[in-house]
């Protein structure tokens, strides 16, 4: 048996993703990833997850600046998992000019001159992006949305449905017992890590956006719609044209678009933020000319909880319909995301979606925002202002 390259990982950003999600599994998958450092603005949080997960003090950093002059003294990191708030633009180009592939959450950016900024860098050292970087969409490793796809393939699809029920953060985080919030940052190192983050709004949606506009953009759109824009992209050709958009409710509230996917097959999608809903429900539908295929998704940071895929077809030459329903309980789709990234780190596998993925549905988002902008008679500048 061929032995396995163990990745040597540095998680920076350990809020609520890293430590519901990517440290449990990069523990669970010893395997293919070593720990090698923690990077977090709160040198308590990060000496308490280190101590939990056998990082020395050593390796535990303030920020990506630290780690980086580390890694130039000698640490070796093979790769990054890129989970701070905000936009990652900034982050990015610097993990680009280190040469430390990323395994980034969503999204990439949060304006597409950093996307582009990254793709120079890269092209200009003599990497391929389409290696460099995995944006963290997990769905699209889910074996549900792979059978999905199976499914779909060489169908002409009709329509697509998406519903969204969005509860609470804390609700959906309550069983992973987080950290309490760090009280420990200096605000003035806080400020300025934040600053890179209102630099790419501004260039996406205009520094004289509203705070409507640039909290929609941030947390709604790009913060849990892009999801299934990405999606989308991945099972049915992606958006080619949003005919109306509507928000109501407050902020986050609810958003309905309508619109069309792939070659012309019609699009609705509701997504709608309901704090005391009882628990996270996400279904996408789509209907083909021979039945249909539907996904129904569960709270995305409880590991292990399998999506519901149900296919509708004729059932043989019987006058009928059948109905399968099919769920993959013991593979979790963020778990095959960290095996997908081990294998662009060591193989230089292209990950299901990269940097120019990233870019694509950023751009999409920005649509959807000039969409729900023009609705509100909001005006819209930067990126999303542009055709």
């Amino acid at each position: 048996m061929v032995p396995v390259t163990r990745v040597r990982l540095a998680v920076v950003g350990l809020g609520g993703i890293a430590q519901s999600v990517h440290l449990p599994l990069v523990a669970r998958r010893w395997d293919l990833f070593e720990l090698t450092a923690l990077t977090d603005l709160s040198a308590d949080r990060a000496a308490r997850l280190g101590q939990r997960y056998g990082v020395p003090a050593e390796r535990r950093f303030a920020d990506l600046d630290a780690l980086l002059a580390a890694v130039a003294g000698g640490l070796r990191v093979d790769g990054v998992v890129l989970a701070t708030s905000g936009s990652h633009g900034d982050a990015l180009l610097r993990l680009a000019r280190a040469g430390i592939p990323v395994l980034c959450e969503k999204p990439v950016a949060l304006s597409v001159a950093e996307v582009d900024a990254v793709e120079r860098e890269l092209r200009d050292r003599g990497r391929d992006p389409r290696t460099a970087v995995l944006v963290g969409y997990m769905k699209e490793y889910d074996p549900a949305v792979a059978r999905a796809r199976q499914e779909l393939a060489g169908r002409r699809v009709r329509a697509v449905t998406v519903e969204v029920l969005h509860p609470a953060d804390d609700a959906q985080l309550r069983f992973a017992r987080l950290l309490p919030p760090a009280d420990d940052v200096d605000p003035a190192v806080l400020h300025a890590a934040q600053r890179p983050t209102v630099e790419a709004v501004d260039r996406a949606v205009g520094a004289g956006a509203s705070a409507w506009l640039r909290t929609t953009y941030t947390n709604v759109v790009l913060g849990s719609i892009v999801h299934d824009v990405s999606l989308l992209r991945h099972l049915a050709g992606g958006v080619r044209a949003i005919d109306s958009a509507a928000h109501w409710g407050g902020v986050p509230g609810s958003v309905q678009l309508t619109g069309h996917v792939g070659a012309g097959a019609r699009l609705h999608l509701g997504w709608h933020f309901i704090a005391d809903y009882p628990d996270y429900r996400e279904t996408v539908t789509v209907h083909h000319e021979q039945g249909s295929v539907s996904l129904t998704f569960a709270v995305p940071y409880l590991l292990n909880v399998a999506t519901e895929l149900v296919v509708t077809a004729r059932a043989g030459d019987l006058d009928g319909e059948a109905r399968t329903t099919l769920r993959w309980a013991q593979e979790e789709a963020f778990e095959n995301e960290l095996a997908a990234f081990h294998a662009m780190v060591t193989e230089r596998a292209a990950p299901s979606s990269g940097l120019a993925e990233g870019r694509a549905d950023l751009r999409t988002g920005q649509r959807v925002l000039a969409a729900l902008a023009r609705a509100q008679g909001e005006p819209v500048g930067g990126e999303a202002g542009r055709p």
